[in-house]
């Protein structure tokens, strides 16, 4: 769905470039209160997490169409089936149908929802318990206060004057526990004969620090208290890991990020198509590691092959020519240097900008252009070899082996 605002005042060339270094989506009010904006991510933040799997995400084409605009992928918007395999697919598997695909970005958006990731089981907790033994309380025989840590959690200078029987400790310290823990119930003191058992079945660790003081107004000899006996040190609970990840707030809000952004790259192509692309190749040239991950993905080929001065028909070129011009005249690590795709992108704004809107067409362009419109055979008359009265000869080859051809003559000439 096409947002209300169409422009955002940005100038083209390097000064819109030069601005948009400094600033992100999220500083165009305009942009982030569009209407239009709004409601999606408003639809996508409530339905998303409810799609745990892919096949649910890809049936609601408004989930469908965000999460493609977010990954770059809206050629694919339709594409159910494929889309399904993809997310699908083993995030660390390298025989994976994502990994089979040549553009990046499937490997990503597989990788990102985790639909295919093997989920470990959630771990219940196991409860910490420790014991502590008693000896010597009555009436006139009580303890003074109780300090410690359990659980977790600690309590400091607990009243104890007033229990004067075993229970009467027990309801005491749990009392005070659960105070100290949010007045939840998951502490608890019992009586067992002589002992009392402390117990916490959130498993946050067991007894340390158990300090226990006299009562000054005793009559008889202060009771004692043994050191805590640890009978399970206890563990916490373990969510389930590598699920989908599209019930993770913290992920909803990536997809929403990356969203946001390329509806900021396409607001921006409206008024300059080379700002746009200069925008997604920033954010995506760091993540490339090979050549034919840029050969897959047009508008990044279009960065490269600008910038290298080569024309519109090379991308007719078979993929492995494609990849040895770019690797014999660029060093793909660059990529992930900032500073060298800094230098890239702003040699790719400047092109942009000095080129004139009409694009010369040359004998290479126009033979690829027949292609689209026929079934790329192109007839080509040439003289006969040895001939001297002029008879000729006709002869079919691809407008791509053409334009290879032509090329090559470019190149050498």
């Amino acid at each position: 769905m096409q947002l209300a605002i169409q422009s955002l005042g940005i100038p083209t060339g390097v000064a819109g470039w030069d601005l948009l270094q400094n600033e992100t989506a999220t500083n165009f009010p305009a942009l982030t209160n569009d209407p239009v904006l709004k409601q999606q991510i408003a639809y996508f933040e409530k339905n998303a997490p409810k799609a745990t799997t892919a096949q649910a995400l890809l049936s609601d084409p408004q989930l469908q169409d965000f999460v493609l605009t977010a990954y770059g992928l809206t050629s694919e918007s339709g594409m159910t089936a494929l889309m399904e395999k993809v997310l699908n697919s083993a995030p660390n598997s390298t025989t994976s149908f994502a990994a089979r695909m040549v553009n990046s970005q499937f490997t990503q958006i597989a990788a990102a929802f985790n639909y295919g990731g093997t989920p470990t089981p959630a771990v219940p907790a196991t409860s910490s318990v420790a014991n502590v033994a008693f000896s010597g309380l009555y009436q006139q025989s009580t303890f003074g206060t109780f300090s410690g840590t359990f659980g977790g959690v600690t309590v400091s200078n607990v009243d104890l004057t007033g229990a004067t029987t075993w229970q009467g400790l027990a309801n005491t310290l749990q009392a005070a526990f659960q105070r100290a823990d949010g007045n939840r119930t998951d502490i608890k003191v019992t009586l067992s004969g002589s002992s009392l058992t402390f117990s916490d079945d959130k498993g946050r660790g067991s007894a340390t620090s158990f300090a226990w003081t006299s009562n000054a107004a005793n009559t008889g000899s202060a009771p004692t208290a043994a050191s805590p006996v640890i009978v399970s040190a206890g563990a916490a609970a373990q969510p389930e890991t590598g699920g989908p990840s599209i019930t993770n707030p913290s992920f909803i809000q990536q997809v929403v990020q990356l969203y946001t952004n390329a509806q900021f790259q396409q607001v921006v192509g409206n008024t300059s198509d080379t700002l746009r692309e200069a925008l997604y190749a920033k954010q995506q040239l760091p993540s490339i590691t090979s050549w034919n991950q840029i050969i897959a993905n047009r508008p990044l080929a279009d960065v490269i092959q600008t910038v290298l001065g080569l024309p519109q028909a090379f991308g007719a070129l078979n993929i492995t020519q494609q990849a040895q011009v770019f690797s014999s005249r660029m060093n793909i690590a660059d990529f992930q240097n900032p500073t060298k795709v800094a230098k890239l992108l702003n040699q790719f704004v400047a092109m942009g900008s000095s080129q004139s809107s009409t694009v010369p067409t040359s004998p290479a362009i126009q033979l690829l252009n027949s292609n689209a419109s026929s079934n790329g055979i192109i007839n080509l008359t040439l003289p006969t070899l040895g001939s001297t009265s002029g008879s000729t000869t006709t002869d079919s080859y691809s407008s791509g082996s053409m334009a290879a051809m032509l090329l090559s003559g470019m190149s050498g000439g």
